[in-house]
């Protein structure tokens, strides 16, 4: 991977900023700019090609995830993604669904609407910055119709095994209900080998894509089972007006039009993504986020995210004793990072260099 080209050519904000908060949204991106002024340009030429592009994409990102392409579908966000799979599934009066504390809200309301159809949520507590496995289990019980977590939390940066949670709930008949926006893009997913029922992804964060287009990945013997409960022109095959014929692949769970521009910029960044490897990518994320939690450990910082390497992502969050004192002078140092509950969070992608993980550990050194 040549990172100096990189930036050069795809990534020109890196020459004027240290770019830290891909974990809030991407920066701006040539190839997702380039893509969307063409397609202008195609739509002032009357040739679109919306849905053409749009299903093109939803490939794009199913080869990303290790998906086949008919177990993926277009979503305007991840929210709508996991919102669609919690109100597809079949609740009965008593059910429960596990979350946890570290979630995004986006990965919450979706469960806690369920409640009037009579399901229980239950909230297990995160520990040093995860959600353990062991604490799942208490949770979980034959009346556990789903578990839902992210990938990676979005404070912290926990990067959970996804595998042994799926594990956990198909022994009890339940589900596996991913929020992927903070891994896809930046680790190597694969949703068949980690046995994931349900992975749901924006395209504005890792992915280096735009708001607006996202995808929804269901694990193909579910399609058949689990039929949308708001459905549009996208999701049918055949129209009835007593009884339309669903589509046989995910792309069911499609409602309308999706947001061209959105899809085509984002399906710039995912076809950029697949050419410089999802493998050197998840390499690089990880070596560059590892150098900084060394780093930050080296300097006594608080740090927030777990200290098990196996749980390292690209995102390293930490504390200190005036934390918003200094992500102010962090940011007035032109370092482009979020403050969050936890405290500060640096997301590193593989534009990042070594040389700008150091600035940022120096600069921290002198506080």
């Amino acid at each position: 991977m040549n990172v100096e080209k990189i930036r050069e050519d795809l990534f020109p904000v890196t020459k004027t900023t240290t770019f830290f908060d891909i974990a809030n949204h991407s920066p701006p991106c040539v190839a997702v700019q380039e893509a969307i002024r063409g397609y202008l340009l195609d739509w002032d030429r009357l040739d679109r090609r919306g849905d053409a592009r749009t299903e093109e994409a939803v490939e794009c990102w199913a080869k990303l995830v290790g998906a086949s392409p008919d177990e993926a579908c277009s979503q305007p966000n991840t929210s709508q993604g996991l919102a669609t799979v919690a109100e597809a599934i079949r609740f009965e009066e008593g059910d429960n669904v596990v979350v946890n504390d570290l979630e995004n809200p986006a990965n919450l309301y979706p469960w806690m609407s369920q409640r009037p159809r009579g399901v229980e949520i239950r909230m297990v507590r995160g520990r040093g910055g995860a959600v353990r496995l062991d604490d799942l289990e208490k949770a979980v019980d034959d009346k556990t119709r789903a578990i839902s977590v992210s990938h990676v939390e979005w404070l912290t940066g926990a990067r959970h095994d996804i595998r042994a949670f799926a594990e956990l709930a198909h022994e009890h008949g339940a589900y596996l209900v991913v929020d992927g926006i903070q891994a896809a893009g930046g680790l190597k997913v694969d949703v068949k080998r980690a046995g994931v029922d349900f992975y749901a992804c924006g395209g504005y964060k890792w992915l280096v894509g735009c708001s607006g287009a996202g995808f929804l990945y269901v694990r193909k013997d579910l399609i058949t089972d689990l039929d949308p409960v708001q459905f549009g022109y996208r999701s049918v095959e055949e129209h009835d007006m007593e009884r339309p014929r669903f589509k046989s692949s995910a792309k069911k769970y499609e409602l309308g039009e999706p947001s061209y521009l959105s899809t085509v910029g984002t399906m710039a960044a995912v076809k950029m993504l697949l050419e410089i490897g999802p493998g050197a990518i998840e390499a690089r994320v990880l070596r560059l986020s590892q150098r900084f939690y060394d780093g930050l450990e080296h300097l006594g910082v608080n740090i927030v995210s777990p200290k098990e390497r196996e749980m390292r992502s690209g995102v390293v969050s930490f504390s200190t004793k005036d934390t918003e004192a200094t992500y102010k002078k962090l940011r007035a140092d032109n370092f482009y990072l979020s403050l969050r509950p936890a405290g500060i969070r640096v997301a590193m992608d593989f534009y990042n260099t070594e040389e700008e993980v150091d600035r940022l550990l120096s600069v921290l050194a002198r506080e």
